[in-house]
């Protein structure tokens, strides 16, 4: 009986370390947000680290990865076209 507490136990505190990681990793909130979702999180468990697991992953913003198009490093638009390349 006391393994199953443990284990959910252990299982809640995984669950909110996660979510914080995610709040504090997501750039996209304010800090008075985070520290309001990182207050739900904590406070109210299961159901908090839900929504904010499910928040940060709504606002996850993609990293732009260089293609073929991206412009090398010795490539620069300047006004007027001086200095565009080879």
């Amino acid at each position: 009986m006391y393994f199953v507490f443990a284990f959910v136990a252990i299982a809640v505190v995984a669950g909110n370390l996660i979510a914080t990681v995610a709040i504090l990793r997501s750039d996209f909130y304010s800090p008075l947000q985070r520290r309001l979702q990182l207050a739900l999180v904590w406070l109210i468990p299961v159901v908090g680290a839900a929504c904010c697991i499910s928040f940060a992953s709504l606002h996850k913003r993609p990293i732009p990865r260089p293609d073929k198009n991206f412009p090398g490093p010795d490539f620069f638009q300047l006004p007027g076209g001086e200095a565009n390349g080879p």
